[in-house]
């Protein structure tokens, strides 16, 4: 995330503040007064989202299946680093369409087939995005999707890099989904 003006002008007014806290002397038993906010927020994400995701209730075997997606950032900050799409049901042709915003960039990865979205969204913006699947015509029984939102709290200086890289240096990301099923019938 791409933090707003105001956050890091306090940041600069707190760290001069914080070096002198740390050079004072404090007795061994009193607990520093910013460390309660620092873990109650530590685990939140940037940007949370109301997801609705749906599709069809049943298909024929070896017919196309088109999941729509619905998303709203609910805050707190703007959302500016997030993917759209989620687990797809097994059973179907490797060739998936979607239908989204330009520039948006698709692929699959080992949590599922993910979308890129090249732009971001302030609190209360909401976005749609559709993706469309072709079931084998073997495939029986139902068929289910996990689909949403893949938010990622990308810091300053890393938006340029990939998801396996932000994995790697421990980028905490959150997942919005819905679960979708389709009843495959004769």
């Amino acid at each position: 995330m791409r933090h707003p003006i105001s956050k890091i002008a306090g940041i600069a007014l707190v760290a001069p503040l914080a070096g002198a806290t740390f050079l004072a002397t404090t007795p061994a038993s009193a607990a520093p007064a910013s460390a309660s906010v620092a873990t109650a927020t530590a685990g939140q994400p940037y940007s949370k989202f109301y997801v609705v995701a749906k599709g069809p209730k049943k298909v024929k075997a070896g017919s196309k299946i088109t999941y729509g997606i619905g998303a709203v950032n609910t805050g707190p900050y703007l959302a500016d680093t997030f993917f759209v799409g989620g687990k797809l049901p097994k059973g179907i042709e490797k060739k998936v369409t979607y239908s989204g915003p330009k520039g948006t960039e698709c692929d699959f990865y080992p949590d599922g087939f993910w979308c890129f979205v090249p732009y971001a969204l302030d609190v209360k913006d909401s976005m749609g995005f559709s993706i469309t699947v072709k079931l084998k015509k073997s495939t029986r029984g139902i068929a289910v999707a996990r689909l949403g939102i893949n938010q990622w709290d990308v810091p300053n200086g890393a938006e340029d890099l990939n998801r396996k890289a932000w994995d790697n240096l421990g980028v905490k990301d959150w997942y919005f989904l819905k679960t979708v099923k389709t009843r495959i019938v004769k």
